[in-house]
């Protein structure tokens, strides 16, 4: 037993040697045959190819028709005040599945794009929906131009003989452009399909920019699947001599990153990087930021384990090991040889030596994992500027730890602000996971920092607001930490302590936070969450923040989609209004006659959308809440009448499922009218065929 114990240990140090530092320069394929050699030597390889094929057709789906072909003029009128997307970023647009633009509603429903004339509200109607030959999954309205993104239907293609896999897995993306000046009629008018699977956009004035990433497993003697662009007039595939790389990166993903006019025909530009994939992005009105984990060169500290352990032994015993170490053997001979001799040495020692040995032995590796846990968990991070339409690559820095979401990194005046959380490590014994806030200048260099914040705990919600940085991290209670990003000295400047957690934090004023997450309670060494928290932090003094106004909403099981998508979350100041869709559970106390146990887990009894009245002087106090069914089961919270989404046109709320739109009174929350959707079940068969039809129905469509 001991010397398998020592086997494993040297077996792990031995097995996560090979992977490999990334390369902050970008370079570009001078020849296909050198992407070919890339890709192999850096061991990115599988078991077959996955994604695209180059040189596979692609019907296009729809006509294509000159702007001037709808021409409708619209002289109805639309909402003096309407609220937009929850964005993180002014002036960059994000896409999402419903948009308004003060008169009409643009919802994505199942895949199906519908457009609803919403305004007055007592006049709500259906004007028409658009299709796509695969799944409409984000949308954009600019103008009279609506834009549309989703996942084309999966394509198979027999393989060549001797490429292990039946089939190519063909994934590509479709972005459409349509006129919708005349709201009744959508004409398209682009048509774009991209490899790789569509992964994020951002729009900034009339260009949108795309990000998508295209995995593949490569197999010697097998193509690799260059991305390609099809559109009406052909289809375009990225030369190897266009693909920009960094040397050292063990990668298998092409992402791709498209510039696109909306307004105008004007030719797409597009960047391919063989990078990572995409984890998490940041965009700001000049760069993009794109993130993902670093592939960490361990040798270095491999070779520190290794004599870790033979440094513990005899000076007789340690020249054996590393003889055995220097030989040419196999590594697993290697292995069984150091363990025998360890095992042979193990027998002529004592009970206790033979344990005080060990502790050693394990303490001393321990310790060193504890050390080097900063360099083994790393995010890269690469800058890539944005302008008009133009694409260019900047630089790339890294930082100990990985970012929560787009909400832990931020850009301002000049400077790039991260907050990561590095786990514990999972081979270290008495290793914690440490969070840490990072500030990169304009070369991504890090030139402040502050770190091993709340040892033992992880982020769970952060927020960049002018010079200062809210960070919400939990283990078994919330600790809300408020710091000046200075960006040579970041520092805490007040820290407070409560039951649960943020999931989110929004903005109210320069001096409150928002924050929607869990009630929890501590049971000493963790904690159960409870309900849905609704939080408002006074950080006037910013040493002694406040939670000034809370509302817990339902029992143990209650969620919102407003925890993990803050485009659900609707907040507008001078309304003092907050709106949240909430999935209701409740915990039946006749169960628990001795009283209900803190991990009793409730029994949803409501979906909706709950409507606040929020100010710095009242707190939170509800006003009303809307649903769009009053059938509660299982299937509920996935169901077609859960609200996803809320906004108002002037005094009006209107919510949103996939089923129904309804418009109420903001000021008493009444009901005023409501427009069916024409909700189609989508069924996903063999073969990547599509069944289609109105619930209870369906038609094969291929």
């Amino acid at each position: 037993m001991r010397k398998i114990i020592l086997v494993a240990l040297l077996t792990v140090v031995i097995l996560i040697s090979g992977c490999v530092a990334t390369d902050s320069e970008v370079k570009k394929f001078s020849s296909y045959t050198e992407l070919e050699s890339h890709v192999k030597e850096s061991g990115s390889s599988g078991y077959g190819l996955y994604s695209s094929m180059g040189g596979a057709e692609r019907t296009m789906q729809g006509t294509i028709a000159s702007a001037e072909s709808s021409s409708k003029s619209d002289t109805t009128p639309s909402a003096s005040t309407y609220s937009t997307t929850n964005i993180q970023v002014e002036g960059v647009d994000e896409a999402d599945i419903v948009k308004n633009d003060g008169k009409y509603i643009y919802t994505v429903s199942n895949g199906i794009v519908y457009i609803v004339d919403a305004y007055p509200a007592e006049n709500a109607k259906l004007l028409s929906n658009i299709t796509s030959g695969g799944t409409i999954q984000n949308i954009f309205i600019n103008k009279d131009r609506l834009v549309l993104f989703g996942q084309d239907p999966h394509v198979y293609l027999e393989q060549p003989v001797g490429i292990r896999m039946p089939y190519y897995n063909i994934q590509t993306s479709f972005i459409q452009v349509y006129d919708v000046s005349d709201r009744s009629n959508p004409t398209l008018v682009r048509n774009l399909s991209i490899d790789g699977n569509y992964y994020d956009s951002r729009m900034i004035g009339d260009y949108v920019y795309v990000i998508l990433n295209q995995n593949f497993y490569y197999q010697e003697g097998g193509p690799i699947p260059l991305p390609r662009i099809m559109s009406s007039s052909g289809i375009e595939t990225t030369l190897a001599t266009d693909v920009y790389y960094f040397d050292g990166t063990q990668s298998n993903t092409f992402t791709t990153i498209a510039a696109v006019n909306i307004q105008t025909d004007e030719e797409i530009n597009k960047k391919v990087y063989l990078m990572d994939y995409s984890q998490n992005i940041y965009v700001s009105q000049d760069n993009i930021y794109i993130t993902y984990q670093k592939t960490v060169n361990e040798n270095m500290y491999n070779e520190k384990r290794i004599d870790i352990i033979i440094t513990s032994m005899p000076i007789q015993i340690a020249q054996r090991m590393r003889s055995v170490m220097n030989s040419i053997n196999e590594t697993y001979e290697k292995m069984n040889e150091i363990g025998q001799i360890y095992y042979e040495y193990s027998n002529t020692l004592s009970n206790e030596e033979r344990a005080k040995l060990e502790k050693d032995m394990q303490d001393t590796l321990s310790a060193y994992e504890i050390e080097i846990q900063k360099e083994r968990y790393k995010t890269i991070i690469q800058k890539i500027a944005v302008s008009n339409g133009n694409i260019e690559y900047k630089t790339s820095g890294e930082v100990p730890g990985m970012p929560l979401n787009q909400f832990s990194m931020d850009e301002n005046e000049g400077y790039f602000r991260i907050a990561t959380t590095i786990p514990r490590s999972w081979n270290s014994v008495g290793s914690e996971s440490m969070n840490n806030l990072y500030i990169l200048g304009n070369t991504l260099t890090i030139t402040g920092k502050l770190e091993d914040l709340a040892p033992g705990e992880r982020i769970y919600s952060a927020r960049f607001v002018g010079n200062r940085c809210y960070l919400v991290t939990f283990k078994q209670v919330d600790p809300l930490f408020v710091i000046d990003t200075d960006p040579f000295n970041p520092r805490v400047l007040g820290e407070l302590k409560i039951p649960g957690y943020s999931d989110y934090l929004h903005p109210y004023d320069e001096n409150h936070i928002i924050g929607i997450g869990k009630e929890a309670t501590d049971q000493g060494t963790f904690a159960w969450y409870q309900g849905v928290k609704l939080a408002l932090f006074d950080v006037t003094d910013v040493a002694n923040p406040v939670e000034v106004s809370t509302y817990a909403i339902g029992d143990r099981g209650t969620s919102s989609d407003a925890l993990y998508d803050h485009k659900a979350f609707l907040f507008d100041k001078e309304k003092n209004l907050l709106v949240i869709p909430i999935n209701l559970a409740e915990v039946n106390q006749s169960q628990y006659p001795d009283g209900v146990p803190t991990w009793a887990h409730g029994e949803t009894v409501w979906q909706g959308a709950y409507v606040f009245d929020l100010s710095v002087a009242n707190g939170f106090v509800l006003k009303g809440k809307v649903n769009h069914s009053d059938i509660v089961n299982d299937y509920w919270y996935y169901g077609s009448y859960a609200v996803k989404r809320s906004l108002y046109m002037d005094d009006i709320l209107y919510t949103i499922s996939d089923k129904m739109i309804k418009m109420n009174s903001l000021s008493d929350i009444s009901e005023i009218n409501k427009v069916n959707i024409p909700y189609v079940e989508r069924y996903y068969g063999y073969g990547g065929g599509i069944a289609e039809g109105s619930v209870g129905t369906a038609v094969l469509v291929k």
